[in-house]
């Protein structure tokens, strides 16, 4: 295979896919070789930074006094259980004469690439495949214009400064408050702030007091059997303070006249929805469908990979005046789908033009533009895929139909001997427009018609008791919104400026954000909604009191983001970023080393009943010839007191993930035990053929998923 170029693809479908639309490709289980090119594969990272013990003995074990960790210069390493991938692909990379980057178009694309070029320390010349689908079409076009990698060489600046200083801040902030208060707390810098919002909104529930008030309904009737509903309200609004106040209304109207006082009609307009990014996406699917955002995220990807939509991980909601060419390809395609040819008969490609600014903006689209369907022609699906295509489709069809078009109208009454008066409020559909494609949402309720000076009868008129209501817990569609709009109340017009475009997080790592705080046990899902729990809620609490709130603080990362994308464009030195970063791993490390730890609850021995407490490195015993010892840090994994006080309590605990072995380098999951000889792995029972479960753990050296190994 030596002698031609060779493609680097992000993955293995991405690979099929090129050599799929160049043509001539014979398949091969390390690579594909065509008549031109030789394409190969990662599957996603293939290298990673250094842990704090690769760089010094002293950063191995958990402790304040080795904090900071301020590596002098980064280092990498090949990701252990993917190391046969990263030497295939090396191998193959160092017999091409060029290589091609076809990883994913975008920054952590260009982050995956560049780390295996320079860990293989590969020298051949490199061109970028710059691609916002994967269909042939798409990627011929690529192929006819790649350009240089150095075009690209400060995307990679800005994706290296990225995860660089997300391990600095991470790594300190993590090891400073889980030393200091002897339990396990994971800190990120978008994690923690998104955290913050979710407690900050439970203080919210907890301290708020609700109040009573009454609304008074009246049903009129009109001479020809026409009846509706309306509302009492005076200067004041519409809600009375006391019972007694909802009764005196009521009695002042019951089966009293009435006189219809005036009656004001306007037409109103509702736009298509724009285009969906991943954010809006995600949003609608949780909403819509109840799927998580990484399920979301997860089908969207793999209907990018299906060639079916374009790039998923996008933050635009627009399209550039090139793709207007591919449009009549992408309506043809849809229409021979049979549930969307009805759709696609009534569209009117007139209506998506250069002139469309809520569509048509190139000043709008990022690295990517909007998702929106590809022209190939989709099969069945089932799920969480069926669902996101239909979503993504329908949006894109929304836009070549005209606004749905209403009869807004509002009606008041005046009725009993007081003039006592009443709202009411409907809506006509006049036109459907766009909205035949996407029906959801509340149906219309018209108003029959009325004429101003008609006279009424009150039918009958009721009080309803109501309290006012809490602020709602977050969903996870309304958290990403949360997340994507956070900083931009701020009291400051700087940061209000620097928050727009920006939130917390981007679109391509908002669902993992959210996943990471369920998996470290920060917040849990009840049905649709989000909880911080108490461990999260206690994280929140120790950085406010330890002065270390900056790591709370939606403008930090929003600040952040804006400085990442001006290394990007060239406006900001990633020597500076990262001194900065330096600069705040210090600051955080520092205020919690100063702050206060308050004593823990004793935990109790299960052999002696004495107090277990926590040298520098081991809880122990500290009853008088008490043997008892349980690791402070065990295979790559802190054992924080809340685990410590599982296995004392119950003798185990649950399936842990995070260990990695110190033989092999992988990582694995497993119980812990209390045993008689110490702590000892237990491992999840495999399945045998049939699906009957295989014999239970025993003794031994290694990690395996038949077996225990003591520590």
């Amino acid at each position: 295979m030596s002698g031609k170029p060779l493609i680097v693809a992000e993955k293995p479908a991405a690979a099929r896919a090129i050599a799929a639309a160049l043509g001539g490709f014979a398949s091969g289980r390390e690579a594909m070789e065509g008549p031109r090119h030789t394409v190969t594969w990662a599957v996603g990272h293939l290298v990673e930074l250094w842990e704090p013990g690769d760089y010094d003995a002293r950063w191995q074990r958990w402790s304040l006094e080795s904090l900071p960790v301020l590596p002098a210069g980064f280092r990498t390493r090949v990701v252990e259980r993917t190391r046969s991938r990263f030497e295939t692909l090396a191998r193959l990379a160092r017999q091409a004469p060029e290589l091609i980057n076809a990883c994913d178009a975008g920054r952590e694309g260009e982050l995956i690439f560049r780390l295996i070029y320079q860990a293989a320390g590969l020298t051949a010349p490199v061109r970028r495949l710059w691609i916002s689908s994967l269909t042939p079409e798409a990627i011929r076009k690529g192929f006819a214009r790649l350009e240089p990698q150095s075009e690209y060489d400060r995307l990679f600046e800005s994706a290296r400064c990225r995860a660089q200083g997300d391990w600095l801040v991470g790594m300190n902030a993590t090891r400073a408050f889980s030393c200091r208060w002897g339990e396990l707390f994971p800190v990120g810098r978008v994690q923690t702030p998104t955290l913050a919002l979710m407690v900050q909104r439970e203080e919210e529930i907890e301290a708020f007091v609700p109040e009573a008030y009454w609304e008074v309904w009246a049903d009129f009737a009109a001479a020809g059997g026409r009846h509706y509903q309306g509302q009492w309200f005076d200067a004041g609004g519409d809600r009375l303070a006391a019972a007694s106040q909802a009764e005196a209304v009521v009695s002042r109207i019951a089966g009293k006249a009435g006189v219809v006082e005036s009656v004001v009609e306007e037409e109103a307009q509702e736009r298509p929805p724009q285009l969906y990014d991943l954010t809006s996406l995600q949003r609608d699917a949780n909403y819509r469908w109840g799927l998580t955002a990484s399920a979301t995220l997860k089908a969207a990807q793999s209907l990018y990979e299906q060639q079916l939509i374009t790039y998923p991980r996008t933050d635009s909601r627009y399209l550039s005046r090139e793709l207007l060419r591919e449009i009549p390809a992408i309506l043809r395609g849809l229409g021979k789908r049979g549930d969307y040819e009805q759709a696609v008969a009534g569209a009117r490609p007139e209506l998506v033009h250069a002139g469309n600014r809520r569509v048509v903006n190139d000043a709008r689209v990022t690295d990517h533009h909007a998702i929106i369907p590809t022209a190939q022609t989709a099969g069945a699906r089932s799920g969480a895929e069926a669902k996101v295509y239909d979503g993504v489709a329908r949006r894109f069809l929304a836009q070549f139909y005209p606004e749905a078009r209403y009869l807004d109208t509002e009606v008041f009454t005046v009725a009993g001997d007081y003039g006592d008066r009443f709202r009411s409020r409907g809506r006509r559909v006049l036109a459907a427009g766009w909205r035949v494609l996407e029906p959801h949402g509340e149906a219309p309720v018209p108003l029959p018609a009325l004429r101003a000076g008609e006279e009424v009868m009150t039918v009958q008129a009721v009080v309803k008791a109501k309290t006012t209501l809490p602020p709602r817990r977050y969903s996870e569609a309304t958290l990403l919104a949360a997340m994507e709009h956070a900083g931009r109340e701020s009291d400051d017009a700087e940061v209000r400026e620097a928050m727009k475009s920006r939130g917390l997080g981007t679109a391509a790592t908002r669902a993992a954000i959210i996943d990471r705080l369920k998996e470290v046990g920060y917040v849990t899902a009840e049905k649709r909604l989000l909880l911080p729990t108490a461990k999260g809620r206690r994280l929140i609490a120790l950085a406010r009191g330890a002065g270390a709130g900056i790591l709370l603080s939606a403008e930090l990362t929003g600040e952040w983001e804006r400085r990442i994308a001006a290394i990007q464009t060239g406006d900001y030195l990633p020597a500076a970023f990262m001194d900065e970063i330096g600069q705040l791993a210090v600051h955080i490390v520092n205020q919690v080393a100063a702050s206060p730890a308050p004593p823990p609850a004793p935990l109790a021995c299960p052999r002696c009943g004495q107090p277990v407490e926590k040298d520098a490195q081991t809880w122990h015993c500290t009853g008088s010839g008490c043997t008892l010892r349980v690791p402070g840090y065990l295979s790559g994994k802190v054992i924080d007191r809340e685990l410590v006080e599982t296995l004392l309590h119950d003798g185990r605990t649950s399936v842990l993930t995070g260990f990695r072995s110190q033989r092999t380098g992988r990582g694995f999951s497993a119980r812990l035990v209390l045993a008689a000889e110490g702590v000892a792995f237990e491992f999840p029972q495999r399945k045998g053929k049939g699906g009957a479960a295989k014999p239970g753990s025993r003794p031994g050296r290694s990690p395996s998923p038949r077996r225990r190994r003591r520590s």
